[in-house]
Protein backbone atom coordinates (compact mmCIF):
# COMPACT_ATOMS: atom_id res chain seq x y z
CA UNK A 1 0.00 0.00 0.00
CA UNK A 2 2.80 1.91 -0.44
CA UNK A 3 2.03 6.15 -1.68
CA UNK A 4 2.53 7.91 -5.17
CA UNK A 5 5.68 7.68 -7.12
CA UNK A 6 6.89 9.88 -9.19
CA UNK A 7 8.10 13.98 -9.50
CA UNK A 8 4.90 15.98 -7.84
CA UNK A 9 6.56 18.78 -9.47
CA UNK A 10 6.69 17.31 -12.81
CA UNK A 11 4.07 17.66 -15.16
CA UNK A 12 4.72 14.73 -17.65
CA UNK A 13 4.86 12.41 -14.89
CA UNK A 14 2.27 9.99 -13.65
CA UNK A 15 2.25 8.17 -10.82
CA UNK A 16 3.33 4.48 -10.58
CA UNK A 17 0.17 3.76 -8.16
CA UNK A 18 -3.25 5.06 -7.94
CA UNK A 19 -5.61 4.60 -4.97
CA UNK A 20 -9.43 4.21 -6.72
CA UNK A 21 -12.28 4.61 -4.89
CA UNK A 22 -15.25 2.25 -5.94
CA UNK A 23 -18.71 2.06 -5.06
CA UNK A 24 -19.47 -1.19 -7.11
CA UNK A 25 -18.40 -4.51 -9.08
CA UNK A 26 -18.41 -2.86 -12.65
CA UNK A 27 -16.49 0.03 -11.43
CA UNK A 28 -13.79 -2.33 -9.63
CA UNK A 29 -13.48 -4.46 -12.51
CA UNK A 30 -13.10 -1.85 -15.14
CA UNK A 31 -10.27 0.04 -12.84
CA UNK A 32 -8.38 -3.46 -13.04
CA UNK A 33 -8.74 -4.02 -16.69
CA UNK A 34 -6.77 -0.38 -17.50
CA UNK A 35 -3.72 -1.11 -15.28
CA UNK A 36 -1.56 -2.89 -17.83
CA UNK A 37 -3.03 0.18 -20.48
CA UNK A 38 -2.37 2.98 -18.13
CA UNK A 39 0.99 1.58 -17.04
CA UNK A 40 -0.75 2.35 -12.72
CA UNK A 41 -0.62 -0.46 -9.69
CA UNK A 42 -4.37 0.20 -8.58
CA UNK A 43 -5.50 0.07 -5.19
CA UNK A 44 -9.30 -0.27 -5.14
CA UNK A 45 -10.49 1.42 -2.30
CA UNK A 46 -14.18 2.28 -0.29
CA UNK A 47 -14.82 5.41 0.71
CA UNK A 48 -15.95 5.97 4.78
CA UNK A 49 -19.39 7.31 3.49
CA UNK A 50 -19.73 3.56 1.17
CA UNK A 51 -18.45 1.78 4.41
CA UNK A 52 -21.02 3.13 6.58
CA UNK A 53 -23.59 2.82 4.31
CA UNK A 54 -22.95 -0.36 2.32
CA UNK A 55 -21.16 -2.52 5.06
CA UNK A 56 -18.41 -3.91 5.51
CA UNK A 57 -19.65 -7.15 4.15
CA UNK A 58 -20.62 -5.85 1.35
CA UNK A 59 -16.67 -4.93 0.80
CA UNK A 60 -15.25 -8.17 1.25
CA UNK A 61 -18.06 -10.16 -0.73
CA UNK A 62 -16.85 -7.10 -3.51
CA UNK A 63 -13.06 -7.76 -3.31
CA UNK A 64 -14.11 -11.75 -3.65
CA UNK A 65 -16.03 -10.89 -6.72
CA UNK A 66 -13.51 -9.16 -8.25
CA UNK A 67 -10.45 -11.26 -7.12
CA UNK A 68 -8.65 -7.88 -5.66
CA UNK A 69 -9.14 -6.97 -1.61
CA UNK A 70 -10.84 -3.57 -1.15
CA UNK A 71 -8.98 -1.25 1.15
CA UNK A 72 -11.81 0.00 3.67
CA UNK A 73 -11.64 3.50 4.87
CA UNK A 74 -13.19 3.50 8.21
CA UNK A 75 -12.62 6.91 9.19
CA UNK A 76 -12.66 7.49 12.98
CA UNK A 77 -14.52 4.55 13.77
CA UNK A 78 -12.41 1.98 15.81
CA UNK A 79 -15.54 -0.28 16.12
CA UNK A 80 -15.64 -0.57 12.42
CA UNK A 81 -12.32 -1.12 12.35
CA UNK A 82 -12.67 -4.14 14.71
CA UNK A 83 -15.73 -5.27 12.70
CA UNK A 84 -13.87 -5.18 9.40
CA UNK A 85 -11.15 -7.12 10.73
CA UNK A 86 -13.47 -9.49 12.09
CA UNK A 87 -14.68 -10.07 8.36
CA UNK A 88 -11.02 -10.41 6.51
CA UNK A 89 -10.24 -7.28 5.52
CA UNK A 90 -6.49 -7.01 5.43
CA UNK A 91 -6.10 -3.39 5.00
CA UNK A 92 -8.08 -0.39 6.47
CA UNK A 93 -7.97 3.34 7.32
CA UNK A 94 -8.49 4.10 10.61
CA UNK A 95 -8.21 8.16 11.55
CA UNK A 96 -8.18 10.35 14.67
CA UNK A 97 -8.61 7.08 17.05
CA UNK A 98 -5.15 7.17 19.24
CA UNK A 99 -6.25 5.75 22.60
CA UNK A 100 -7.41 2.65 20.41
CA UNK A 101 -4.64 2.53 16.94
CA UNK A 102 -1.88 0.60 18.97
CA UNK A 103 -4.72 -2.27 20.03
CA UNK A 104 -6.19 -2.41 16.80
CA UNK A 105 -2.86 -2.32 14.65
CA UNK A 106 -1.44 -5.53 17.34
CA UNK A 107 -4.94 -7.36 16.49
CA UNK A 108 -4.08 -6.99 12.80
CA UNK A 109 -0.76 -7.72 12.72
CA UNK A 110 -1.65 -11.17 14.46
CA UNK A 111 -4.50 -11.29 11.56
CA UNK A 112 -1.82 -10.41 8.86
CA UNK A 113 -3.52 -7.08 8.39
CA UNK A 114 -2.33 -3.42 8.17
CA UNK A 115 -4.22 -0.33 9.60
CA UNK A 116 -3.10 2.66 7.97
CA UNK A 117 -3.43 6.41 8.69
CA UNK A 118 -4.73 7.84 5.75
CA UNK A 119 -5.69 5.98 2.04
CA UNK A 120 -2.18 6.03 0.11
CA UNK A 121 -2.12 9.29 -1.85
CA UNK A 122 -2.89 9.72 -5.17
CA UNK A 123 -6.50 9.29 -4.65
CA UNK A 124 -9.35 9.03 -7.20
CA UNK A 125 -12.63 9.43 -6.34
CA UNK A 126 -15.53 7.77 -8.66
CA UNK A 127 -18.88 9.17 -8.33
CA UNK A 128 -22.05 6.68 -8.10
CA UNK A 129 -22.27 4.92 -11.68
CA UNK A 130 -19.64 6.82 -12.96
CA UNK A 131 -17.96 5.01 -15.92
CA UNK A 132 -14.26 4.35 -14.16
CA UNK A 133 -12.82 3.47 -17.61
CA UNK A 134 -14.10 6.53 -19.08
CA UNK A 135 -12.47 8.99 -16.42
CA UNK A 136 -8.83 7.06 -15.39
CA UNK A 137 -8.20 6.81 -19.47
CA UNK A 138 -9.53 10.87 -19.37
CA UNK A 139 -7.13 11.29 -16.67
CA UNK A 140 -3.92 9.27 -17.33
CA UNK A 141 -3.96 8.03 -21.05
CA UNK A 142 -1.57 10.08 -22.95
CA UNK A 143 -3.31 12.78 -24.98
CA UNK A 144 -0.81 15.73 -25.83
CA UNK A 145 1.53 17.47 -24.54
CA UNK A 146 0.61 17.19 -20.46
CA UNK A 147 -2.10 15.76 -18.32
CA UNK A 148 -4.93 17.85 -17.41
CA UNK A 149 -5.70 19.63 -14.31
CA UNK A 150 -7.37 16.84 -12.74
CA UNK A 151 -4.39 14.24 -13.73
CA UNK A 152 -2.30 16.82 -12.47
CA UNK A 153 -3.74 17.11 -9.39
CA UNK A 154 -3.71 13.01 -8.81
CA UNK A 155 -0.07 13.05 -9.19
CA UNK A 156 0.57 15.83 -6.46
CA UNK A 157 -1.75 13.54 -4.07
CA UNK A 158 -4.85 15.64 -4.11
CA UNK A 159 -8.42 14.21 -4.23
CA UNK A 160 -9.91 15.99 -7.43
CA UNK A 161 -12.91 18.25 -5.63
CA UNK A 162 -16.84 18.01 -7.47
CA UNK A 163 -16.61 14.35 -8.03
CA UNK A 164 -17.83 13.33 -4.82
CA UNK A 165 -15.44 14.63 -2.48
CA UNK A 166 -15.42 17.58 0.09
CA UNK A 167 -12.44 18.52 2.35
CA UNK A 168 -9.88 15.64 1.32
CA UNK A 169 -12.70 13.14 2.11
CA UNK A 170 -15.13 11.25 -0.10
CA UNK A 171 -18.85 11.65 0.18
CA UNK A 172 -21.46 9.36 -1.12
CA UNK A 173 -23.64 11.81 -3.44
CA UNK A 174 -26.91 11.27 -4.03
CA UNK A 175 -27.59 10.06 -7.39
CA UNK A 176 -30.70 12.38 -9.36
CA UNK A 177 -32.42 9.18 -9.49
CA UNK A 178 -32.85 9.30 -5.35
CA UNK A 179 -33.01 12.85 -5.55
CA UNK A 180 -36.41 12.34 -8.32
CA UNK A 181 -37.62 10.05 -5.49
CA UNK A 182 -37.41 12.44 -2.85
CA UNK A 183 -38.93 15.29 -4.55
CA UNK A 184 -42.18 12.64 -4.55
CA UNK A 185 -42.80 13.29 -0.74
CA UNK A 186 -43.40 17.03 -0.75
CA UNK A 187 -44.44 17.33 2.92
CA UNK A 188 -41.68 15.40 4.71
CA UNK A 189 -39.07 16.78 7.21
CA UNK A 190 -35.61 16.24 6.28
CA UNK A 191 -35.14 13.37 9.32
CA UNK A 192 -37.88 11.46 6.80
CA UNK A 193 -35.76 12.31 3.70
CA UNK A 194 -32.44 11.55 5.02
CA UNK A 195 -33.58 8.12 6.28
CA UNK A 196 -35.25 7.58 2.49
CA UNK A 197 -32.02 8.39 1.46
CA UNK A 198 -29.76 6.01 3.85
CA UNK A 199 -32.59 3.65 2.32
CA UNK A 200 -32.14 4.26 -1.27
CA UNK A 201 -28.06 4.50 -1.08
CA UNK A 202 -27.34 1.25 1.01
CA UNK A 203 -26.06 -1.83 -0.36
CA UNK A 204 -26.00 -3.21 -3.68
CA UNK A 205 -28.73 -1.10 -4.91
CA UNK A 206 -27.39 1.62 -3.86
CA UNK A 207 -28.91 4.97 -6.17
CA UNK A 208 -30.67 3.15 -8.41
CA UNK A 209 -34.06 3.81 -7.41
CA UNK A 210 -34.50 -0.29 -6.75
CA UNK A 211 -35.13 -2.19 -3.29
CA UNK A 212 -34.23 -5.53 -1.64
CA UNK A 213 -35.25 -5.79 1.31
CA UNK A 214 -34.75 -8.77 3.76
CA UNK A 215 -38.10 -9.22 5.89
CA UNK A 216 -38.22 -11.81 8.68
CA UNK A 217 -41.34 -12.26 10.48
CA UNK A 218 -42.17 -15.55 9.47
CA UNK A 219 -41.55 -16.74 12.72
CA UNK A 220 -44.23 -14.58 14.20
CA UNK A 221 -46.34 -15.46 11.48
CA UNK A 222 -46.13 -19.02 10.69
CA UNK A 223 -44.27 -20.26 13.92
CA UNK A 224 -40.30 -21.13 13.84
CA UNK A 225 -40.16 -24.54 12.55
CA UNK A 226 -42.36 -23.78 9.39
CA UNK A 227 -40.18 -20.69 9.56
CA UNK A 228 -36.45 -21.89 9.99
CA UNK A 229 -36.47 -25.56 10.18
CA UNK A 230 -35.51 -25.71 6.75
CA UNK A 231 -32.06 -23.70 7.27
CA UNK A 232 -31.73 -24.39 10.79
CA UNK A 233 -28.78 -21.20 11.28
CA UNK A 234 -31.65 -18.96 10.44
CA UNK A 235 -32.94 -19.60 14.02
CA UNK A 236 -29.82 -17.33 15.04
CA UNK A 237 -30.72 -13.90 14.64
CA UNK A 238 -27.22 -12.65 14.20
CA UNK A 239 -27.46 -15.03 10.66
CA UNK A 240 -30.25 -12.42 9.74
CA UNK A 241 -28.69 -9.46 10.00
CA UNK A 242 -25.35 -10.90 8.31
CA UNK A 243 -27.18 -12.62 5.76
CA UNK A 244 -28.67 -8.79 4.70
CA UNK A 245 -25.50 -7.43 5.24
CA UNK A 246 -23.43 -10.23 3.27
CA UNK A 247 -25.97 -9.90 0.51
CA UNK A 248 -25.56 -5.87 0.03
CA UNK A 249 -29.54 -5.84 0.72
CA UNK A 250 -31.09 -2.16 1.43
CA UNK A 251 -32.54 -2.78 4.49
CA UNK A 252 -33.34 -5.54 6.88
CA UNK A 253 -37.39 -5.43 8.60
CA UNK A 254 -38.26 -7.92 11.80
CA UNK A 255 -39.85 -7.83 14.92
CA UNK A 256 -38.65 -5.88 18.11
CA UNK A 257 -37.09 -9.42 19.55
CA UNK A 258 -34.68 -10.17 16.59
CA UNK A 259 -33.58 -6.55 16.40
CA UNK A 260 -32.84 -6.35 20.10
CA UNK A 261 -30.56 -9.19 19.31
CA UNK A 262 -28.58 -7.81 17.07
CA UNK A 263 -29.25 -4.37 16.48
CA UNK A 264 -25.55 -3.10 19.33
CA UNK A 265 -23.59 -6.47 17.27
CA UNK A 266 -24.21 -4.51 13.65
CA UNK A 267 -24.91 -1.27 14.33
CA UNK A 268 -25.03 0.89 10.97
CA UNK A 269 -24.35 -2.03 8.84
CA UNK A 270 -27.78 -2.28 7.77
CA UNK A 271 -30.60 0.00 7.30
CA UNK A 272 -33.30 -1.45 9.68
CA UNK A 273 -37.08 -1.47 9.76
CA UNK A 274 -39.25 -2.38 13.13
CA UNK A 275 -41.73 -4.19 12.55
CA UNK A 276 -44.39 -2.79 14.96
CA UNK A 277 -47.59 -5.45 15.00
CA UNK A 278 -47.87 -9.03 14.47
CA UNK A 279 -50.17 -11.85 13.96
CA UNK A 280 -49.72 -15.34 14.77
CA UNK A 281 -51.25 -19.20 13.12
CA UNK A 282 -52.46 -20.40 16.49
CA UNK A 283 -55.37 -17.53 16.28
CA UNK A 284 -58.56 -18.47 14.43
CA UNK A 285 -60.60 -15.52 14.54
CA UNK A 286 -60.88 -11.79 12.41
CA UNK A 287 -57.84 -11.18 10.48
CA UNK A 288 -56.11 -8.96 12.41
CA UNK A 289 -52.77 -8.39 14.10
CA UNK A 290 -51.55 -6.70 18.00
CA UNK A 291 -49.14 -3.84 18.45
CA UNK A 292 -46.27 -5.60 19.74
CA UNK A 293 -43.74 -2.53 19.65
CA UNK A 294 -43.17 1.56 19.54
CA UNK A 295 -42.20 4.24 17.59
CA UNK A 296 -39.69 4.61 20.38
CA UNK A 297 -38.34 1.29 20.07
CA UNK A 298 -37.43 2.16 16.65
CA UNK A 299 -35.73 5.27 17.50
CA UNK A 300 -33.61 3.19 20.21
CA UNK A 301 -32.55 0.41 18.16
CA UNK A 302 -31.08 2.86 15.92
CA UNK A 303 -33.89 2.12 12.74
CA UNK A 304 -34.74 4.02 9.99
CA UNK A 305 -38.07 3.31 9.99
CA UNK A 306 -41.24 1.54 11.39
CA UNK A 307 -43.25 -1.03 9.32
CA UNK A 308 -47.32 -2.04 10.08
CA UNK A 309 -49.73 -4.34 8.17
CA UNK A 310 -53.41 -3.62 7.83
CA UNK A 311 -55.91 -6.08 6.26
CA UNK A 312 -58.03 -4.27 4.08
CA UNK A 313 -61.27 -5.96 4.38
CA UNK A 314 -60.87 -7.37 7.70
CA UNK A 315 -63.73 -6.90 10.05
CA UNK A 316 -60.82 -4.90 12.21
CA UNK A 317 -59.75 -3.29 8.93
CA UNK A 318 -60.91 0.32 10.58
CA UNK A 319 -59.26 -0.04 13.96
CA UNK A 320 -55.94 -0.56 12.02
CA UNK A 321 -56.24 2.00 9.68
CA UNK A 322 -56.66 4.42 13.18
CA UNK A 323 -53.70 2.41 14.45
CA UNK A 324 -51.41 3.17 11.17
CA UNK A 325 -52.76 7.29 11.66
CA UNK A 326 -51.21 7.23 15.18
CA UNK A 327 -48.34 5.09 14.24
CA UNK A 328 -47.46 7.01 11.35
CA UNK A 329 -47.97 10.41 12.75
CA UNK A 330 -45.92 9.88 15.40
CA UNK A 331 -42.80 7.94 13.19
CA UNK A 332 -43.22 11.04 10.46
CA UNK A 333 -42.77 13.66 13.22
CA UNK A 334 -39.33 12.12 14.69
CA UNK A 335 -38.17 11.44 11.32
CA UNK A 336 -38.92 7.98 10.86
CA UNK A 337 -39.86 6.44 7.49
CA UNK A 338 -43.49 4.61 7.73
CA UNK A 339 -43.60 1.08 5.66
CA UNK A 340 -47.00 -0.62 5.01
CA UNK A 341 -47.56 -4.27 4.26
CA UNK A 342 -51.01 -3.85 2.99
CA UNK A 343 -52.81 -7.59 2.72
CA UNK A 344 -56.09 -6.88 1.80
CA UNK A 345 -58.35 -10.52 3.45
CA UNK A 346 -61.77 -11.10 5.17
CA UNK A 347 -65.05 -9.01 4.66
CA UNK A 348 -65.92 -9.16 0.87
CA UNK A 349 -62.42 -10.47 -0.46
CA UNK A 350 -62.68 -14.09 -1.58
CA UNK A 351 -59.45 -16.26 -0.77
CA UNK A 352 -58.44 -16.31 -4.34
CA UNK A 353 -59.21 -12.60 -4.44
CA UNK A 354 -56.41 -11.87 -2.34
CA UNK A 355 -54.25 -11.43 -4.88
CA UNK A 356 -56.11 -10.58 -7.62
CA UNK A 357 -55.20 -7.31 -9.75
CA UNK A 358 -57.76 -5.15 -8.94
CA UNK A 359 -57.38 -6.04 -5.34
CA UNK A 360 -53.95 -5.47 -4.58
CA UNK A 361 -54.30 -2.14 -6.53
CA UNK A 362 -57.02 -0.97 -4.61
CA UNK A 363 -54.97 -1.94 -1.59
CA UNK A 364 -51.59 -0.27 -2.71
CA UNK A 365 -53.84 2.69 -3.18
CA UNK A 366 -55.36 2.48 -0.10
CA UNK A 367 -51.70 2.34 1.86
CA UNK A 368 -50.67 5.30 -0.36
CA UNK A 369 -53.48 7.28 1.03
CA UNK A 370 -52.41 6.25 4.39
CA UNK A 371 -49.39 8.22 4.11
CA UNK A 372 -47.07 5.08 3.62
CA UNK A 373 -43.72 6.18 2.15
CA UNK A 374 -42.76 2.48 1.00
CA UNK A 375 -45.35 0.15 0.59
CA UNK A 376 -45.29 -4.19 0.38
CA UNK A 377 -47.66 -6.12 -1.67
CA UNK A 378 -48.15 -9.25 -3.30
CA UNK A 379 -47.46 -9.69 -6.79
CA UNK A 380 -51.09 -9.68 -8.35
CA UNK A 381 -52.67 -12.27 -10.77
CA UNK A 382 -54.80 -11.68 -13.37
CA UNK A 383 -57.91 -12.08 -12.06
CA UNK A 384 -60.71 -9.22 -10.63
CA UNK A 385 -62.35 -10.21 -7.75
CA UNK A 386 -64.92 -7.71 -7.02
CA UNK A 387 -68.35 -7.29 -9.17
CA UNK A 388 -68.34 -3.71 -8.76
CA UNK A 389 -64.57 -3.46 -10.29
CA UNK A 390 -65.01 -6.01 -13.27
CA UNK A 391 -66.88 -2.97 -15.54
CA UNK A 392 -64.05 -0.18 -14.81
CA UNK A 393 -61.30 -2.75 -16.28
CA UNK A 394 -63.15 -3.68 -18.93
CA UNK A 395 -64.31 -0.37 -20.14
CA UNK A 396 -60.53 1.32 -19.62
CA UNK A 397 -59.11 -1.94 -21.10
CA UNK A 398 -56.67 -2.35 -18.33
CA UNK A 399 -53.74 -4.81 -19.08
CA UNK A 400 -53.38 -7.58 -17.18
CA UNK A 401 -52.20 -10.44 -19.39
CA UNK A 402 -48.91 -10.24 -18.01
CA UNK A 403 -46.88 -9.85 -14.72
CA UNK A 404 -45.14 -6.96 -15.52
CA UNK A 405 -48.65 -5.17 -16.74
CA UNK A 406 -50.47 -6.01 -13.83
CA UNK A 407 -47.19 -4.79 -11.72
CA UNK A 408 -47.45 -1.40 -13.89
CA UNK A 409 -51.08 -1.20 -12.71
CA UNK A 410 -50.51 -1.48 -9.32
CA UNK A 411 -47.62 1.07 -8.95
CA UNK A 412 -50.05 3.37 -11.11
CA UNK A 413 -52.27 2.82 -8.51
CA UNK A 414 -49.61 4.39 -5.85
CA UNK A 415 -50.27 7.88 -7.26
CA UNK A 416 -49.01 7.43 -10.39
CA UNK A 417 -45.31 5.53 -9.54
CA UNK A 418 -45.02 8.34 -7.07
CA UNK A 419 -44.60 6.10 -4.12
CA UNK A 420 -41.94 3.58 -3.63
CA UNK A 421 -44.37 -0.10 -4.33
CA UNK A 422 -42.11 -3.10 -3.47
CA UNK A 423 -43.26 -7.14 -3.93
CA UNK A 424 -43.19 -9.99 -1.60
CA UNK A 425 -40.99 -12.76 -2.32
CA UNK A 426 -44.11 -14.93 -1.48
CA UNK A 427 -44.15 -18.53 -0.17
CA UNK A 428 -40.81 -20.59 -1.07
CA UNK A 429 -40.29 -21.37 -4.72
CA UNK A 430 -37.88 -22.82 -7.14
CA UNK A 431 -35.36 -20.50 -8.21
CA UNK A 432 -36.28 -19.64 -12.07
CA UNK A 433 -39.46 -19.21 -10.77
CA UNK A 434 -38.60 -16.16 -8.12
CA UNK A 435 -36.00 -14.57 -10.90
CA UNK A 436 -38.70 -14.38 -13.44
CA UNK A 437 -41.11 -12.85 -10.81
CA UNK A 438 -38.55 -10.36 -10.69
CA UNK A 439 -38.06 -10.15 -13.98
CA UNK A 440 -41.53 -9.22 -14.23
CA UNK A 441 -41.68 -6.18 -11.34
CA UNK A 442 -38.52 -4.95 -12.68
CA UNK A 443 -40.09 -4.34 -16.34
CA UNK A 444 -43.31 -3.42 -14.51
CA UNK A 445 -41.88 -0.44 -12.84
CA UNK A 446 -41.99 -1.77 -9.26
CA UNK A 447 -39.34 -0.49 -6.83
CA UNK A 448 -38.04 -3.48 -5.75
CA UNK A 449 -38.64 -7.10 -4.13
CA UNK A 450 -38.93 -7.69 -0.53
CA UNK A 451 -37.98 -11.48 0.18
CA UNK A 452 -37.88 -13.43 2.92
CA UNK A 453 -38.42 -17.39 2.97
CA UNK A 454 -36.85 -17.48 -0.38
CA UNK A 455 -33.73 -16.83 0.89
CA UNK A 456 -33.38 -17.50 4.69
CA UNK A 457 -34.77 -21.24 4.18
CA UNK A 458 -31.99 -21.51 1.48
CA UNK A 459 -28.41 -22.31 3.05
CA UNK A 460 -26.39 -19.18 2.97
CA UNK A 461 -24.01 -19.75 0.02
CA UNK A 462 -27.41 -20.93 -1.95
CA UNK A 463 -29.37 -17.69 -0.89
CA UNK A 464 -26.52 -15.41 -1.03
CA UNK A 465 -25.96 -16.41 -5.28
CA UNK A 466 -29.86 -16.19 -5.49
CA UNK A 467 -30.38 -12.83 -3.72
CA UNK A 468 -27.18 -11.60 -6.11
CA UNK A 469 -28.62 -12.76 -9.32
CA UNK A 470 -31.92 -10.59 -7.96
CA UNK A 471 -29.89 -7.53 -7.36
CA UNK A 472 -28.66 -8.37 -10.68
CA UNK A 473 -31.74 -7.98 -12.14
CA UNK A 474 -32.99 -4.85 -10.72
CA UNK A 475 -29.41 -3.27 -11.78
CA UNK A 476 -30.49 -3.97 -15.25
CA UNK A 477 -27.57 -6.83 -15.40
CA UNK A 478 -29.82 -9.95 -15.89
Amino acid sequence: MAGREGAPGDRGARPARLTVLVHDRPQAEAALALEAELGLAVTLAASHALTRFAGVGYLVALGELVGRPILVDCGDEPGTALEALRAGVRALVLRDAPAQIGKLRDIARQLGAEVLDELPSPVIALAPGEDAAARLRALFAPTGPGPSSEAEAAVRGAEPLGRGVRRGRATMRVTPEVKKILSWYESENPGVKTNLVRLLMHGRLGGTGKLVILPVDQGFEHGPARSFAPNPAAYDPHYLFELAIEAGLSAYAAPLGALEQGAATYAGEVPLILKLNSANSLHAGIPDQAVTASVDDALRLGCIGVGFTIYPGSEACYAQQEELREIAREAKSKGLLVVVWSYPRGGKVSKEGETALDIVAYAAHMAALMGAHVIKVKPPSARIDLDAARPAYDKAQVPMETLSQRVAHVVQAAFNGKRLVVFSGGEAKDTEGLLAEVRAIRDGGGHGSIIGRNSFQRKKPEALALLEKVVAIYRGEA
